[in-house]
């Protein structure tokens, strides 16, 4: 019951709520989710506060659970890796704080120390005074018991656990198992709503299998649940199961594939929510289901085949075939990484709290980067009258949905929406309002082409992430939503 990232950081954290119950123009406060964005050889293993970290590659990208804001908190990341045959292991302790992206270098290269806190000299005794006490260096006070995880948690809807459970085909006398379980909903529902013998969770968040042994015991079910703390990357054997649910990042799906083909039955079932399972291992159904807010979510089911015989093969007279040539492979000059980040709304509220803060009139227009169902650019043009609104998303369906959402409106004479890769964009010279909702190193990537290319007085308005240490926000607001949730939103002028 996990969301998705190559980049660790999901904008799916974000509660789709569509009302706002109160706001702060003063500084933030509430907890919230912190990006490590980790550098390291590609072949090294890395662990952080002792927990290792499945993500490989030269880059890791990581995220903290919710943090209070205002506070700082250490953290120690470990690399190891082979160099000339001989173990290097690098060490570093990383401070992190709330609203603000931490980056850290463990390649061995330009490595640096943190400095050591100054201790100051004791002041001079005066007659007939008290000797001044010594000042102790601030603790900087590490979380304890917070893990850092690869996968954000972000429950599944329950009309997708029931789907998820229905398309299965769970069956009663069946056992379920959940790889990245969260608070235990789909475990609960598979006994307590579809009969299964026996639901086993499985999670590496302590709090979420607290959560979930919790959540089970409410229910009345706790007799047929089971729930295990633990690294879904390290389970060699789910023979036992006769269904295998998922909700986790797509790089993790590929690696347990292996392990699901060898392990389980004939028969049995696999099925994930919005992510394929891997290249080699075809869906059997594909289905889609919208939640209670409009937003759209895939499942996907697998069935494992029966072991095929293998034939006795026919020798056939060896052709001798002309070699093909083969096209070279075009490599972009430019080397950009497309990044992708997931949608999901943002609530209608928040919407119109950023358009409100940008203070959107009839003279702008409104570029929204990263457009989704194209929500912001009918808004703009519809309730703040503005001149024009443009759209771009890398996802054709997303900018179907807004053409479609703004002719619903009537507004689409001013809308338009275009498909494109927002990294790749040269000139934003025509927008007076920008607003995004990216992750911060998309923001950051963008920054550069936002202050080249808008002109003086443009404002840009960001939902929950800022552009980093170098371009410190105009203001910050926070707002909680009607659950309790807070949302950050950040304001930048052109100067």
């Amino acid at each position: 019951m996990r969301f998705l990232l190559n980049l660790a950081l999901c904008c799916g954290l974000i509660t789709l709520s569509e009302s706002v119950a109160q706001e702060s123009t003063s500084a933030p406060s509430g907890s919230t989710p912190v990006a490590i964005i980790v550098k390291v050889p590609e072949s090294a293993k890395l662990t952080i506060d002792g927990h290792p970290v499945s993500q490989t590659g030269a880059e890791r990208r990581l995220l903290t659970p919710p943090l209070p804001v205002g506070k700082q908190y250490k953290y120690t990341l470990v690399a190891s890796y082979l160099k000339d045959g001989k173990t290097v292991t690098i060490t570093k302790e990383i401070i992190v704080e709330p609203l603000k992206t931490t980056y850290a270098d463990l390649t061995g290269e330009g490595f640096t120390k943190l400095p050591e806190p100054k201790k100051e000299e004791p002041k001079k005794e005066e007659p007939k005074k008290e000797e001044p006490k010594k000042e102790e260096p601030k603790k900087v006070d590490p979380p304890k018991k917070e893990i850092v995880l690869d996968v954000p948690f972000v429950p599944t809807p329950e009309i997708v656990v029931k789907k998820m459970l229905e398309t299965a085909g769970v069956k009663e006398g069946e056992i379920v198992y959940d790889l990245g379980c969260g608070d235990g909903r789909i475990v609960i529902s598979a006994v307590k709503d579809f009969k299964a013998k026996k639901a086993i969770g499985i999670d590496l968040d302590p709090e979420r299998i607290k959560e979930s042994k919790e959540n089970a015991k409410k229910a009345g079910v706790e007799g047929k649940c089971e729930f295990k703390e633990g690294d879904v990357l390290k389970i060699k054997d789910v023979s036992e199961a006769n269904v295998v649910t998922l909700y986790l990042l797509p790089d993790i799906n590929r690696k347990i594939a292996p392990m699901l083909k060898s392990s389980l039955k004939p028969g049995s079932r696999i099925v994930s929510h919005d992510f394929t399972l891997a290249d080699d291992w075809k869906a059997e159904k594909e289905i889609s289901v919208k939640d209670n807010n409009g937003r759209e979510h895939s499942v996907y089911l697998y069935v494992v085949p029966e072991a095929k015989k293998p034939e006795p093969k026919k020798e056939e007279p060896k052709k001798v075939e002309q070699p093909k040539k083969e096209e070279p492979k075009k490599v972009d000059p430019k080397n950009e990484e497309t990044i992708k980040v997931p949608y999901v709304p943002t609530p209608h509220a928040i919407v119109t709290k950023m358009l409100q803060m940008a203070k959107v009139t009839d003279k702008d227009v409104v570029y929204d980067l990263g457009c989704g169902d194209g929500r912001i650019v009918v808004s703009a043009v519809k309730d703040f009258k503005a001149k024009k609104g443009v759209g771009i998303d890398l996802n054709p369906e997303r900018i179907k949905e807004s053409k479609e959402n703004a002719k619903k409106a009537k507004v689409e004479d001013k809308c338009e929406f275009r498909e494109g890769d927002v990294l790749k964009i040269k000139d934003l010279s025509e927008a007076s309002v920008v607003t995004l909702y990216m992750f911060p190193e998309v923001n950051q990537r963008l920054a550069p082409i936002l202050k080249k290319t808008l002109k003086p007085g443009s404002r840009i308005v960001s939902h929950d992430f800022d552009m980093g240490d170098e371009w410190k926000p105009d203001e910050t607001i926070t707002i909680k939503d009607d659950e309790g949730i807070e949302h950050f939103l950040f304001i930048w002028k052109i100067k």
